[in-house]
């Protein structure tokens, strides 16, 4: 009896491993795409299309555009932007790599003019607040402006001395509408005001802080970063809306919305092979 039960349990780990061993092809390509969202926040530049792996993915993107999310496979991107309509020499031409399930914002900043204009790539964090708060976070894309310090009015600083081009993290702030000073850092010298900067209970946004003290442009576009949620998309500021470019398919270079279903189905089979093998062994 002993011999048989051992015997048994023999022949079903064997079986085990084969159905393991046909799943795991699946398994291995199950890492999620990465979300990536591109933002034109070059003063100078022209419209702009935006190439991935040599596909385009954006066309005609004008400045202060910033795109809505598109998933990308994980793992090094090689992201190329030219003007657009001119495919002859690529204003900015660098790899990014992305990591599964990351949320990132791929910017386009600093000037044509002296050179300077690069690729910054921002971690977005999508996790909800906490109830009843906004998250919020400033990224500072003005070329000529010094640090600043973001205050809203008549509170304490929501961010101090961020520099170009840096982000801030995300702050939790009460859901409301405020009015944002934003200042020299260390001083009370208002440079740029958002008024009535509204955050919704659960939204998460981004403050681009953008233009050029030189031209006089300075603004700030309020965009939420999880506009495609339930929070209520209803922030407003003193900049201008911040459009959606219009959107090309990606070429499929990885992933499947079908993988969970083929993983399942996998499973599923394997497992019934294990049981069939098992009672035929045990059988004989």
């Amino acid at each position: 009896m002993l011999s048989n039960n051992f015997r048994r349990v023999f022949i079903f780990g064997l079986a085990l491993l084969a159905a393991l061993a046909l799943a795991a092809p699946a398994l291995a390509q199950g890492s999620g795409d990465a979300q990536v969202r591109v933002a034109h926040l070059s003063p100078d530049a022209p419209n702009v299309d935006v190439y991935v792996n040599g596909e385009p993915a954006l066309t005609v993107v004008p400045y202060t555009t910033v795109s809505s999310y598109l998933s990308l496979p994980a793992g090094t991107q090689q992201v190329t932007v030219y003007a657009s309509g001119d495919t002859s020499t690529p204003v900015i031409d660098v790899p990014v790599k992305l990591a599964a399930d990351g949320v990132y914002t791929i910017a386009a900043v600093g000037l044509v003019t002296d050179g300077s204009i690069t690729a910054q790539v921002y971690q977005d964090d999508l996790r909800a607040p906490s109830a009843g708060n906004a998250k919020v976070r400033v990224i500072h894309a003005s070329p000529d402006a010094g640090p600043v310090d973001v205050v809203p009015r008549g509170g304490d600083p929501l961010v101090t001395d961020l520099a170009f081009p840096e982000d801030s993290p995300y702050a939790e702030v009460p859901a409301g509408t405020y009015t944002l000073d934003v200042n020299s850092a260390g001083t009370h010298q208002t440079v740029l005001t958002v008024p009535d900067a509204a955050l919704a209970s659960g939204g998460v946004y981004s403050a681009f802080a953008v233009g050029t003290v030189y031209a006089d442009s300075l603004d700030v576009l309020l965009v939420q970063d999880n506009a495609s949620t339930d929070a209520s998309a209803t922030a407003s500021a003193s900049a201008s809306a911040a459009a959606s470019a219009p959107e090309h398919m990606l070429p499929d270079t990885g992933g499947s919305a079908w993988l969970p279903v083929t993983v399942a189905i996998l499973f599923a089979c394997s497992g019934v092979v294990a049981l069939v093998l098992v009672r035929r062994m045990t059988a004989a």
